[in-house]
């Protein structure tokens, strides 16, 4: 049997029952398998810890629109607004976020290891969406960062 449920229809349920479908279909984190005993303890469905020495890996090469989202976060106590991300390069549909948070975590589960696609360096706050009057037209949202990466963040842009 399979259940799918695609995101648009996943954003419509309650935020209580989306943390409880989320909470049902992650895999448990405290028992391993052989097959998976090299698994590091990565967090499903929270923001990776970025210590500075990795956030500089992260970062080295990124382009200006990179880094200028990542201030948002950093000035922004490790949270930003979709809307506030999408002003960075003049876009307005929330769909050019996606190449941009895809790239930036692909490169993060390369840097780390993360050969089962757990990490994720940014996570979306579900409980701050905004939505149109007949909840069809995603508004606004926010995206948030662990405080790790945050505090790294801000010593590596010369926040703190």
């Amino acid at each position: 049997m399979q259940l799918v449920i695609d995101q648009a229809d996943f954003g419509r349920l309650s935020s209580g029952a989306r943390a409880e479908l989320l909470n049902l279909l992650s895999p448990p984190t405290q028992v391993q398998s052989p097959i998976t005993s090299t698994r590091r303890n990565f967090r499903w469905r929270q923001p990776h810890d970025v210590a500075l020495p990795l956030l500089r890996k992260l970062l080295k090469g990124a382009d200006a629109a990179t880094r200028d989202r990542l201030m948002i976060f950093a000035r922004n106590n490790g949270r930003a607004s979709m809307k506030q991300l999408l002003a960075v390069t003049k876009d307005k549909d929330w769909h050019a976020l996606t190449p941009w948070e895809g790239a930036i975590t692909r490169r993060l589960r390369r840097l780390v290891g993360d050969d089962n696609r757990i990490v994720s360096l940014m996570q979306w706050d579900y409980d701050a969406e905004v939505w149109d009057s007949d909840h069809s037209h995603l508004l606004d949202g926010v995206y948030y960062l662990s405080e790790t990466t945050t505090k790294s963040l801000r010593k590596h842009l010369g926040i703190e």
